[in-house]
C-alpha cells in the first residue's frame, strides 16, 4: 500500500534523549516497542499517530537507529530534532533552524519536504536554513566560520552531526522528511576545547568524560552549566514546534 493510502504516522527522531523529552510528555502514549536496546514510543499527538526514537547522537548511531525505526514501523514520514550549532551570525541561541537544505560536509542531499511546512500554520519563529552535518565538534569562532564559508553563504546556517544521517535513510526509503534544528552556541561563542575527546568510537559523546574533564577544568563549568540550561529550552522550542506541525496532518 502506498504511503498516501495510509494512515499518518510520524516518525519524530532525536539523537538525545533530552532533546525529545519535552516532546514526550505531549503524546497520549498507546504502547512502547522495543526493538533490542531501543524503545520505540507509539501514541497520539493533537490527533495524529506518532512514533518517538532516540537514535543515539554520532553519525554511526543516527543511521542504525533511523533504519531500524523505519524497518519495524513503516512510518509515513520523518520528521529529525535536536540541537545545533550557529554557522553564520544571524544566528542567535534560541534560534530554530528548519532544513531548507541538507548539507553532508559540502555535499547537498535530496530536499526536504518544503510543502509539509508551507501547509502548515505555526504561531513561531523559525528560520529556513542549511543544515551542515559535520564529522567533529565545532568549538571556536575559527571553525564555525571555516564551514560557514563552505556554503554559499545566502541564507542562515547551523551545524550538527546528524542531520545528514537522517535525510540520507529518509530518502532511500522514498519518506518524505523535514529537519528542525535549535541553536545551542552562536557563531562566536567559544566552546570548552576537550569536548571533542570526549567522543566516544561510535562518535556519541560520553558524558563521564565530559563530568571529570570538567572537573579537572573548573573554569569550564560554567560553559557546561549554560549549554545544558539551553539544552532544556531548546528541547521546548522543538517540541512546539514538532506538535504545531504533526497537527496540520489531522
Amino acid at each position: 500500500m502506498m504511503a498516501e493510502d495510509r494512515e499518518e504516522l510520524v516518525a519524530i527522531v532525536a539523537a538525545r534523549e533530552d532533546e525529545l523529552a519535552p516532546l514526550r510528555e505531549r503524546v497520549l502514549v498507546s504502547e512502547e516497542i522495543k526493538d533490542g536496546p531501543r524503545n520505540y514510543v507509539v501514541g497520539k499527538l493533537r490527533g495524529v499517530q506518532v512514533v518517538l526514537a532516540v537514535t543515539g547522537d554520532g553519525k554511526r548511531n543516527a543511521d542504525l537507529g533511523i533504519r531500524r525505526l523505519i524497518q519495524t514501523c513503516a512510518p509515513t514520514r520523518v520528521l529529525a530534532v535536536g540541537l545545533g550549532g550557529a554557522l553564520s551570525v544571524d544566528l542567535a541561541v534560541g534560534d530554530l533552524v528548519v532544513s531548507s537544505e541538507v548539507m553532508e560536509g559540502e555535499q547537498t542531499l535530496a530536499c526536504p519536504d518544503l510543502q509539509w511546512l508551507e501547509e502548515a500554520t505555526l504561531h513561531l519563529d523559525y528560520d529556513l536554513g542549511r543544515l551542515v552535518t559535520v564529522d567533529e565538534i565545532l568549538a571556536t569562532p575559527s571553525s564555525k566560520s571555516e564551514w560557514w564559508g563552505r556554503t554559499w553563504r545566502d541564507q542562515p546556517a547551523a551545524a550538527d552531526m546528524e542531520s545528514a544521517c537522517f535525510a540520507r535513510v529518509a530518502v532511500a526509503y522514498n519518506l518524505p522528511y523535514l529537519i528542525a534544528r535549535a541553536i545551542s552556541d552562536a557563531a562566536d561563542e567559544v566552546l570548552p576545547d576537550y569536548l571533542e575527546d570526549c567522543r566516544a568510537q561510535d562518535g556519541s559523546i560520553d558524558k563521564r568524560q565530559v563530568f571529570w574533564k570538567t572537573v579537572w577544568r573548573p573554569r569550564s563549568w560554567g560553559s557546561i552549566v549554560r549549554l545544558r540550561s539551553r539544552m532544556r529550552k531548546c528541547a521546548g522550542t522543538l517540541a512546539d514546534f514538532a506538535e504545531g506541525l504533526v497537527a496540520t496532518l489531522a
